[in-house]
């Protein structure tokens, strides 16, 4: 497709990881707790498996770690805004 990478399409890893630092360009990540995430579904399988009703779970935000996989947005026209990466 002849994209590249921030100039043209912005790339987001759903988690982050040590290969999100060394790629070219490096890619923005979200970061989440994956271990509470386990934790939190098992207790509510386990909640289920005895009987218990469950409701759902709020789990904590995913931070975001802007790297340099992603960059400006473009406009409709193509024009690049005259101000630095977004952060």
């Amino acid at each position: 497709m002849q994209l590249e990478v921030p100039a043209d399409l912005s790339l987001v890893a759903w988690d982050d990881s040590p290969l999100s630092q060394v790629v070219r360009p490096a890619l923005t990540a979200l970061s989440r707790d994956i271990p509470r995430y386990g934790a939190q579904a098992a207790q509510s399988l386990l909640a289920l498996i005895g009987g218990e009703h469950v409701t759902g779970v709020q789990a904590e935000t995913a931070k975001l770690t802007p790297r340099g996989s992603t960059g400006v947005p473009k406009d409709p026209t193509g024009a690049r805004p005259p101000h630095g990466p977004a952060v």
